[in-house]
């Protein structure tokens, strides 16, 4: 069952009952011109009222100030209160500043092309900017309304016309980034470069150091008065001042961390002002395969869901007696003989090993550039290198057509060629110098020719196990299994890496799946996954019915693989073990790549096999195999 996330409905303590009831727009963007005509409607009348905007772009989108100076009849009164408003208009960008004074040139405002600063020591601060263009400005030091909406140093602006004491304004407006919480005070960097935002607790914080408090908030801007006035003339419409019941973080991004380190995103899940979603992927400080709680217990650590892995460790053990080894023998049997499927543990094979062979398949086939995989195409990328997506059909293999498979693959096979090894046998290839950083190249190729020699091994002890427990129930197999019994290391074993990716598959755009349904076509396979979630395994059941094959979620101490039978050793077998059909497919929703290692065992090319009483090579059996898969394919598509 997966994971439920969804959110309850929380008290609220904010407060509808405020001057945000009279929220609406002509310009603003959030309500604000509806505040700002009722908080004149309860302060004191005056007959002439001055505004500055600082950030007032072209005087129209999103203005808040445009209400007041541009009244509906193209008056310089305010029909709330007939009063005259006459207006300081900054704005820094020269395109928007020649429609702000094509705007007001004839409405009697002053309207000024520069840049205010958040630096207490430049001469574009806001009190030097307003003296300096005194003779144009009958600018009284209580004017009415200031409006900061300047994107990013808008607290420090603030702050310092503030410490000047040569202006006070009566209502202030001035921009926050909504997306902190209300609990955090976040002053960012004093710079004109940077641009952040602050928080509205910072501000609250800085407004009551001054004598100023809160008195409304919208989406993005807070509303402050001076206390004196709010003592005399808003009390009673805003008995309560407090950030709790005047605002409500509704923009914000959660974060909170699960017991195995994984860290998950809550709320707002997009880079607000660069419209880009947010990926919490890129967010993990633990790698996938370490995600583990530290405190579990052991059989925890090895996945509760793999309990019952077959534990191979006396199989791999020299001083192990022969019952111990039977009996192992017969569990793994067992498994296989049910689905054909099983899994196994106590294989000797370091966690690091496949750690870092996971994160190989990770670093070719997600994060590197499609040069550097392209860099390793063969003539034979069914054995060899690289094999890009939409490139390989599975479905071939039951004779049978379906989607091409939604995969990314790298093979590597036996680094020691024999002569006249044919297909199966042929040199590995790599990226190529200078499309992948040098570094990285070896890492990857020292961390997959690892793993290749380490799963080679555990493999064969695999094979030789599941060998001896068939025997055991079926002695008269002795003479068909003897060449899956041999010492030899000479083997035809090939190691696919597999990139799964989110794709048309996972948004219900395509309903194919991933790979589509096969049986492997050597000796058994043994796969190992990390902890991506956007694909599954499924094998088909005996009464046709797909099932998920549940894997780890991540590579535990004792690394946990899966094994299928495939059809040689089925054929091997004479049926006593399936050889189970099985498909990938996609899981709708889920976001996380999922990489896996399979190794496809294979013998000697020219190991001699004995199938319903006729002799044939390895290498021969295979070619019949899927040569007769293709002639059922074409019967099929003919007819």
């Amino acid at each position: 069952m997966e994971p439920q996330i969804r959110r309850r409905q929380t008290k609220s303590r904010r407060n509808r009952d405020g001057l945000i009831r009279f929220a609406r727009d002509r310009t603003s963007q959030n309500g604000e011109d509806g505040i700002i005509e009722r908080l004149f409607q309860l302060l004191p009348t005056e007959s002439e009222r001055w505004c500055v905007d600082l950030g007032a772009w072209d005087g129209v989108h999103l203005s808040n100030t445009n209400s007041l100076l541009v009244a509906t009849a193209d008056e310089h009164v305010s029909a709330a209160n007939s009063t005259l408003w006459h207006g300081v208009l900054v704005e820094a960008d020269t395109d928007r500043f020649q429609h702000l004074q094509q705007l007001y040139v004839n409405r009697g405002n002053v309207c000024l092309n520069v840049s205010v600063s958040g630096m207490s020591d430049s001469p574009h601060t806001l009190e030097n900017i307003l003296k300096t263009h005194g003779d144009r400005i009958s600018l009284p030091s209580d004017f009415d309304f200031l409006c900061i909406d300047i994107d990013g140093a808008d607290y420090w602006v603030w702050h310092d016309l503030l410490k000047s004491e040569s202006y006070r304004p009566r209502v202030v407006c001035v921009e926050f980034n909504p997306t902190i919480p209300d609990d955090l005070i976040y002053i960012p960097e004093r710079s004109d470069v940077i641009r952040q935002g602050c928080s509205l607790a910072a501000l609250v914080e800085l407004a009551n150091e001054y004598d100023y408090v809160l008195v409304e908030t919208t989406l993005y801007n807070a509303f402050f008065v001076p206390i004196s006035l709010y003592d005399s003339y808003l009390a009673d419409e805003i008995p309560d001042t407090s950030i709790e019941v005047l605002h409500e973080t509704t923009m914000g991004t959660a974060l909170y961390q699960l017991y195995d380190g994984s860290i998950k995103l809550w709320g707002c899940k997009k880079l607000l002002w660069h419209r880009l979603p947010m990926d919490e992927s890129k967010v993990q400080m633990l790698p996938r395969g370490q995600r583990q709680f530290p405190f579990a217990p052991r059989e925890t650590k090895n996945s509760l869901a793999m309990s019952h892995a077959v534990d191979l460790r006396v199989c791999y053990s020299e001083t192990s007696s022969a019952d111990q080894r039977a009996i192992c023998s017969a569990n793994l049997v067992r498994q296989l003989q049910k689905d054909g499927f099983c899994y196994v543990r106590g294989t000797g094979i370091a966690r690091q090993t496949c750690q870092r062979a996971l994160e190989a398949t990770h670093s070719l086939l997600q994060d590197a550039d499609e040069c550097v995989r392209r860099s390793c195409l063969t003539t034979d990328r069914a054995r060899r290198g690289y094999s890009p997506m939409c490139t390989e059909n599975f479905s071939s293999l039951l004779g049978e057509t379906g989607p091409n498979d939604l995969v990314r693959k790298f093979r590597v096979g036996p680094v020691d060629g024999h002569e006249g090894g044919g297909a199966l046998l042929q040199p590995n290839v790599w990226p190529v110098e200078g499309t992948w950083d040098a570094p990285t190249a070896a890492a990857f190729r020292a961390h997959v020719e690892a793993y290749y020699g380490s799963i080679c091994a555990a493999a064969t002890t695999m094979v030789t196990t599941i060998c001896q427990g068939i025997l055991a129930m079926y002695p008269d197999l002795e003479a068909a299994l003897a060449p899956l019994m041999k010492e030899s290391l000479a083997h035809s074993s090939i190691l696919t890496l597999l990139g799964y990716r989110v794709g048309s598959r996972h948004k219900g755009r395509s309903k194919g799946p991933l790979v589509a349904a096969h049986t492997d076509v050597g000796v058994i396979t043994v796969l190992v996954f990390d902890d991506g979630d956007c694909a599954t395994l499924q094998r088909r059941t005996g009464q046709g019915d797909w099932e998920d094959v549940v894997l780890p979620a991540s590579v535990p101490d004792d690394p946990i693989f899966v094994v299928n039978v495939a059809d040689c050793f089925s054929e091997l077998s004479g049926g006593r073990l399936p050889s189970t059909i099985h498909r990938v497919v996609a899981r709708p929703g889920k976001t996380q790549p999922r990489n896996g290692c399979a190794l496809f065992v294979g013998l000697d090319p020219h190991e001699m096999l004995c199938i319903q009483d006729e002799a044939m090579t390895y290498e021969c059996w295979r070619k019949r195999r899927i040569a007769r898969a293709q002639t059922v394919h074409r019967e099929s598509s003919s007819s």
